[in-house]
């Protein structure tokens, strides 16, 4: 009878982390932006009576989809779970496919993108909620590269009317890349990229790549990579009038609690809050390696960890 009772406790975990609960109601939801239309998810509390706050999650680098999963081998499935539980304490929710995902309608040319592109997207998802009479605020939380988009979405002020950034980057994108890279290579190796990527930001072709770091150097994201190396996270947010909260795991392996602090550094106003045992894709990590931490990169079942969202959820509901 124990083990029979773990195992339905296992699958109702399970469904309740793949599965969307009863306690919200999802529709599918179009931002229209730059004449390309972007799909996304609308989640809403069931109970919901009168208006309530509404988060536009905005998704990390890469082909990063709408719930937090990409074609890379990540499927934590953490911003649907952020979705749900946020839901669930009464706070919507729109979370939508980049503009380079295949949900986008209209042409997409990848090799003028810049980081402002994005970030206009964001924009334009905040205006077309700002416009439904069910929504009384419209807020704006980035994770990782989501979190340098969201500033940028907010700095012209109305509709938006918070920013949240949560495992955002603080320093600049080639420092934060080499610190991660350091973790995973040897000194020599880390030569070789740091004269790749100065080649590559040149609009060189780099001569000596190293094996596995190619993902790096992709011609046709050069204007990207730029907009992206020249943009600097503590100036973004200083130039935000908004509220803003800052949310950051103590066992993120991408970005570090320094890079919070450097966030905060440009709104020394801002809330900041670290959770300790959290990882980047928000979940309880007992391990502080890649390797070990990598399952729960691909288990979407796998909980987000309830003290990231009650950061979240309780400063929305107490926001000006």
């Amino acid at each position: 009878m124990i083990a029979l009772s773990a195992v339905l406790m296992a699958l109702s975990l399970q469904q309740a982390d793949t599965t969307a609960p009863a306690a919200v109601v999802e529709s599918p939801y179009t931002i229209r932006s730059a004449g390309l239309e972007l799909g996304g998810t609308l989640t809403m509390p069931r109970a919901a009576a009168g208006k309530v706050p509404v988060v536009v999650i905005i998704a990390g680098s890469g082909p990063t989809d709408r719930n937090g999963n990409s074609v890379m081998g990540i499927r934590p499935n953490s911003y649907a779970q952020l979705a749900w539980r946020l839901a669930e304490r009464g706070i919507a929710s729109l979370r939508y496919d980049k503009r380079v995902l295949p949900a986008t309608k209209g042409t997409v040319d990848i090799a003028t993108l810049t980081l402002a592109d994005f970030a206009a997207d964001a924009r334009a998802a905040a205006e077309s909620l700002a416009a439904d009479t069910r929504f009384s605020r419209v807020l704006l939380l980035g994770h990782s590269e989501g979190a340098s988009l969201a500033p940028l979405a907010a700095k012209n002020g109305p509709p938006v009317a918070a920013v949240i950034a949560v495992s955002g980057r603080g320093g600049p994108l080639r420092t934060v890349i080499r610190e991660q890279l350091s973790r995973q290579v040897d000194g020599a190796t880390l030569v070789r990229y740091d004269s790749a990527m100065a080649q590559y930001l040149r609009g060189e072709q780099p001569k000596d790549v190293p094996p596995g770091l190619e993902v790096f150097f992709v011609p046709m994201n050069l204007r990207f990579m730029r907009s992206f190396a020249e943009f600097v996270p503590p100036a973004a947010m200083r130039a935000v009038r908004q509220p803003v909260l800052i949310v950051q795991g103590g066992r993120d392996l991408q970005v570090t609690p320094r890079d919070a602090e450097l966030l905060k550094s440009g709104r020394p106003d801002a809330r900041l809050v670290i959770v300790p045992l959290a990882n980047h894709v928000l979940k309880q990590a007992a391990e502080t390696t890649l390797a070990g931490q990598m399952p729960l990169y691909q288990n979407p079942a796998s909980p987000i960890m309830p003290e990231v969202v009650n950061a979240i959820a309780d400063w929305i509901l107490k926001a000006p």
